[in-house]
């Protein structure tokens, strides 16, 4: 099973490999930054912080830095640079992950192996997937029912971009480099700790086909045999785990029935399953719930929380209305009604630290201080207090104003000033200003209001909304009207950026362009780039355009030269964008020339030659 060596030219699938185990970047590589540009869209590497360009902008595709080095793309196959730009690995891959503990991922001829830092191979292609885990040990995924020969296969793996992900691949494995496989190859993986101690989560099926889950070591010997329901991965000290359903009880009971608690490090259980819900762990606390937050239709219960120790017992002995928990060394926090208590590490209640708290400090000299359940505005230069004001509504990023603010289950609005619209009564609904008018909602229906609280336009609207500045659409009849914050009616306004206008430019310069029914693009002083030999073809990303030649039956990438990449596979069809709820207009039966057919209606919809885009239909 073991391959050293390098290989020849193979066949080119693109997918997305995740990042490894561990974090993808040292600090040092943290530095640069992949940054992408230009009229083909090439990427090179940026400082993070300054953003002055260190490595220019030549490879096609451009993957974090991790270890030192990172996968590139050129002319269609990965190797790997070094943090000066130097190939230090050939390309000569499929495509290629991240480093971890002196590994990487890679695709050859449509399956996974994995390389050292010299580039040569330790592990043969053989797999569906292989990730590094720890030491020569690796997650592997054999291929199953002829997998490796369906190109979909690749096409599937592009979804999957980062280890939390590790638990939806069943079937697999730990895998060592010299021994072969050390466990059973039906089990799937979560994260549990740093991979570097050698402890993951592999979870199997139960006799009721439920999952249950274990802490496997990397030697394929379990160092807790799988008893749970469920393992989350390692916070500050502990794990939320959850116990194993009880299959005497009738279906919704034996849901209300789990319970949860948490392991130490090791997997010991240090937390008992005491639970209805526990998450998180953060400043030395998990936050737990007396009964379930949800029932099984989805609605949700208004349950206590409590504080809990990393013993088990709860903080304050007892549960609250509402706690928060943070990380930042504040002590937790309980409410009991409408008052809030702090509660030091003893369990005592004690007044609450975030009593008059300022929450937001605007440039302008406007504060707002927290009061318990409420907060309250402070005015510029004498500080009067404004309010109370719900609290919860309210970011650093609302500076200077105005401020929506809601009491009683109404709305106001706080100026600059911190004076206050709404009058008594409030408003039943608004929008943020757009320059010096916005829309309320008042006895179901909307009108305008001015920065003086006074209606310019007053409420007879079942539907108003603001389009721009001093422009409102009036969403009502068959066909939407516009008019300005005095109710006077205008134009529709002009699409700006937040609609682009219809243009045959692609995102870096280049255009589309027709001749005798066939397109090329050129460059922004006219020159062919490549030439109008295509039924349809896109913008270029990441170095290459996808085109459908006259005589061609696929989607080919081509270089900027105009050149076929051999390196990459064509593929059946080809959109522009895509959808996960809708999927393109069919245009005919075939789906190659549906997807040809799309794509020239989109072109001649950019052209002015068609008054709608081909249309994306909503699955049913």
């Amino acid at each position: 099973m073991i391959l050293l060596g390098r290989t020849g030219s193979l066949a080119i699938a693109t997918l997305t490999l995740f990042a490894p185990l561990s974090a993808l970047t040292a600090e040092g590589d943290a530095k640069l930054f992949p940054q992408c540009g230009g009229p083909f869209q090439l990427c090179g590497y940026v400082e993070k912080d300054s953003g002055v360009d260190r490595i220019p902008q030549r490879f096609e595709v451009a993957k974090t830095f991790s270890e030192g080095l990172a996968a590139v793309r050129i002319e269609g196959r990965y190797g790997f640079i070094d943090t000066t730009g130097k190939v230090v690995i050939d390309p000569r891959f499929q495509n290629a992950g991240f480093f971890t503990g002196g590994y990487a991922e890679i695709r050859l001829n449509n399956a996974s192996g994995i390389i050292d830092r010299a580039g040569e191979l330790v592990v043969s292609p053989q797999f569906a997937r292989i990730i590094p885990f720890v030491g020569d040990t690796f997650i592997a995924q054999p291929f199953l029912n002829k997998q490796r020969q369906a190109s979909s296969g690749n096409e599937r793996l592009e979804a999957i971009t980062g280890p939390a992900a590790l638990s939806s691949y069943n079937d697999s494995g730990l895998f060592h480099a010299r021994k072969g496989w050390l466990s059973d190859q039906k089990l799937k993986f979560s994260i549990f700790d740093k991979p570097e101690r050698g402890l993951i989560w592999a979870g199997t099926k139960d006799k009721n086909y439920e999952d249950i889950w274990g802490l496997l070591r990397a030697d394929g010997t379990w160092q807790v045999t799988p008893r749970y329901h469920h393992g989350q991965q390692l916070r500050e000290s502990r794990a939320i785990v959850e116990s194993m359903p009880d299959y005497s009880l009738p279906p919704q009971q034996r849901r209300d029935a789990l319970r949860r608690g948490a392991v130490d490090g090791d997997g010991r259980l240090v937390v008992p399953l005491n639970f209805a819900q526990l998450s998180y762990w953060r400043g030395g606390y998990g936050l737990a719930t007396e009964g379930r937050p949800f029932n099984s239709d989805g609605t949700q219960n208004q349950v206590r929380e409590g504080i809990v120790r990393a013993d088990g017992t709860l903080l304050a002995d007892r549960y609250f209305d509402k706690v928060e928990i943070s990380d930042d060394g504040k002590l937790p926090r309980g409410r009991i009604g409408k008052d809030w208590y702090s509660i030091d590490p003893n369990g005592h209640m004690i007044p609450d630290q975030l009593e008059a708290k300022t929450m937001v400090e605007c440039p302008g000299g406007l504060t707002i201080v927290q009061r318990g359940e409420t907060v309250e505005f402070r005015r510029p230069g004498d500080s009067r207090s404004v309010g109370p004001f719900d609290a919860g509504y309210f970011q650093r990023r609302d500076c200077p104003g105005p401020f929506s603010a809601k009491r009683d289950g109404k709305w106001f609005i706080v100026l600059e000033d911190g004076s206050v619209l709404g009058g008594k009564n409030g408003f039943e609904n608004l929008f943020p200003f757009f320059g010096n008018h916005t829309a309320v909602r008042v006895d179901g229906k909307w009108g305008i209001i001015d920065r003086s609280g006074a209606f310019t336009v007053k409420p007879s609207f079942a539907q108003l909304r603001p389009d721009r500045e001093g422009i409102f659409v009036v969403d009502e009849g068959k066909e939407p009207k516009w008019i300005n914050g005095y109710g006077k009616r205008v134009d529709k306004p002009a699409r700006d950026r937040l609609l682009p206008e219809r243009t045959l430019s692609c995102e870096g310069g280049l255009r589309f362009f027709e001749k005798a029914g066939l397109w090329g693009l050129q460059d922004t002083n006219g020159k062919t780039i490549i030439e109008p030999k295509f039924r349809a073809l896109s913008c270029f990303k990441e170095g290459i355009t996808w085109a459908a030649a006259p005589d061609g039956k696929a989607w080919c990438p081509i270089g900027p030269k105009g050149q076929r990449r051999d390196a990459m596979e064509c593929r059946e069809n080809y959109y522009p964008t895509s959808r996960s709820h809708d999927r393109p207009e069919k245009f005919s039966d075939d789906p190659y020339e549906s997807s040809v057919l799309w794509n020239r209606a989109w072109l001649d919809y950019l052209a002015g030659r068609r008054d709608k885009p081909p249309k994306w239909i909503p699955w049913r």
